[in-house]
């Protein structure tokens, strides 16, 4: 008994067309049964709507008759005749405020599970005199719907079974069938033989497929008796190319063999060359170092003696200046002098004021007063420009021997410039002489180097050569070693050629 997943398993093209059919028909079936569901469900609820509004109207327009008499044992019995009809849950009237005239139906708690109608009750003139409140069961529409799933669903599973039998006899005849043909052929082409007989095939694909297997294996014995023949000529031409190598390769041997040789005197001559290049790139790089250590030196002293002149330069400008200063110091002297001059002025103008404030008395002490302060102050910038007058007396002495300490500086600067100017020009000639002992270790320095390149060259040539002859002889090693694999691989090509059966020529 087939099971679930051996089902599911797609191992083979019928249950891989089957399977994914089969599911596509039930859900499209089952789309289907929701569609008719929901309409079948719409339809019953549009009709069950329709019939218990024109209920609800026959009920109220009815009624009219009890209202207007007050008739209430007559309403309850029209009541008593509607809740018969099974579909009908209750029916109740009401006055015009709503309180309930009938008795023999209630309206139940759970009334908004039930398909509700209410209708005003109005007489001749249009007036509301009462309320209608009428209620159907949905189980009728529920009902209908379950017997339309049921026949549907009876209906759909005999078009499935049908459908499924339909299918599976059309894809072993059509498919399964044509490509068990076409699978012995291929494993008869995979063991190797070729002398396997095809049918031609259909119009559809797995007939092209059966067709392009027979042209194929036309075309493979073809390919394969040619591949015969060809294996055969290139064994033979293999054998005869490795005895040619292997003479080569003798004659190759003994030409490396010489120019090694011949490498290995040039390599010596080559290193005498590079140790007197070495020697003499050493005494041009002390002869440079020489020189440039001069040149530093005689720019040092060039720049010392600058230093020296910007010096001296400096001394005879501050001996300028404390000159000048000597000179103003001088000029504040006499600015002094006109200062006591005006304080003792003023003290006799405050003396000859305190004479007259006394003369004037009790109106001229107020100006006494004064006049005794403008004396002392006069008191008190004599002393401070005497004290002033001392200091700048000092000053001055400072400024004479200031001034001839400079003068002595002066003088020694001058003869350091004198004596800075005499070792720049000995620095000098060091350079010129430094120069030309680096131009000529130059000289000899680029003879060697030119005999070292020579060297260089002749040993890099006798190296390319031997390097050559040790390619030539390797790749003439590796012909051999080639023309054996290919003889080798002649034979293997061989052996598997003769696997494959091919039809005798007759």
């Amino acid at each position: 008994m087939m099971t679930f997943g051996k089902l599911f398993n797609l191992d083979k093209i019928g249950k891989k067309f089957f399977v994914p059919s089969l599911i596509f028909i039930v859900a499209l079936f089952a789309i289907l049964t929701v569609i008719n569901v929901g309409i079948n469900n719409a339809l019953l609820k549009s009709q069950m709507e329709k019939r218990g509004n024109a209920m609800a109207s026959y009920m109220a327009k009815t009624s009219v008759f009890y209202y207007t008499n007050y008739d209430l044992g007559a309403l309850d019995g029209f009541v008593q005749e509607v809740i018969k009809e099974p579909d009908v849950v209750y029916a109740v009237f009401y006055d015009e405020n709503k309180k309930p005239l009938t008795v023999t139906s209630r309206k139940p708690a759970n009334a908004a599970s039930l398909m509700n109608y209410n209708q005003e009750i109005k007489d001749e003139t249009g007036k509301t005199i009462g309320f209608l409140s009428l209620g159907y069961s949905s189980k009728a529409i529920a009902a209908a719907v379950r017997k339309g799933v049921w026949i549907m669903l009876l209906t759909m599973t005999l078009a499935l079974i049908l459908l499924s039998i339909g299918i599976t006899f059309s894809v072993r005849k059509f498919i399964i069938h044509p490509l068990g043909k076409a699978v012995a052929v291929a494993n008869r082409l995979t063991e190797g033989d070729l002398t396997v007989r095809i049918e031609a095939g259909g119009r559809d694909e797995i007939g092209q497929l059966i067709s392009a297997f027979k042209d194929m294996v036309e075309k493979l014995k073809i390919i394969m008796s040619q591949v015969s023949s060809v294996t055969t000529s290139v064994n033979a031409s293999a054998n005869d190319i490795a005895v040619s190598v292997d003479q080569q390769a003798t004659v190759a041997s003994q030409q490396s063999a010489a120019v090694a040789e011949i490498t290995a005197t040039m390599e010596e001559l080559s290193t005498s060359s590079t140790q007197i290049a070495e020697h003499s790139k050493t005494v041009v790089d002390l002869a440079t170092k020489t020189w440039d250590n001069t040149k530093k030196g005689a720019a040092a002293a060039e720049t010392v003696m600058l230093k020296m002149n910007d010096i001296h330069t400096d001394s005879q400008n501050s001996i300028n200046e404390i000159v000048e200063l000597g000179r103003k110091s001088r000029e504040i002297s006499k600015v002094m002098e006109i200062i006591n001059t005006i304080a003792d002025q003023t003290k006799l103008i405050a003396f000859n004021a305190a004479l007259e404030a006394s003369s004037a008395g009790e109106a001229g002490k107020r100006f006494g007063v004064v006049a005794v302060e403008i004396r002392r102050l006069a008191d008190s910038v004599m002393e401070s420009t005497g004290e002033i007058e001392a200091k700048i007396n000092e000053i001055q002495d400072s400024i004479n021997r200031l001034v001839i300490v400079s003068e002595k500086g002066s003088k020694g600067i001058q003869d350091g410039i004198e004596q800075t100017n005499q070792t720049a020009g000995s620095l000098l000639e060091i350079v010129e002489a430094a120069q030309a002992t680096q131009e000529a270790a130059k000289q000899i320095s680029l003879s060697t180097q030119q005999q070292k390149t020579a060297s260089s060259q002749v040993v890099s040539a006798l190296r390319e050569i031997a390097a050559g002859s040790g390619q030539t002889s390797d790749a003439i090693h590796q012909i051999s070693a080639i023309s054996a694999t290919l003889a080798n691989h002649s034979d293997s090509l061989k052996e598997l050629v003769n696997v494959f059966k091919l039809e005798t020529v007759k």
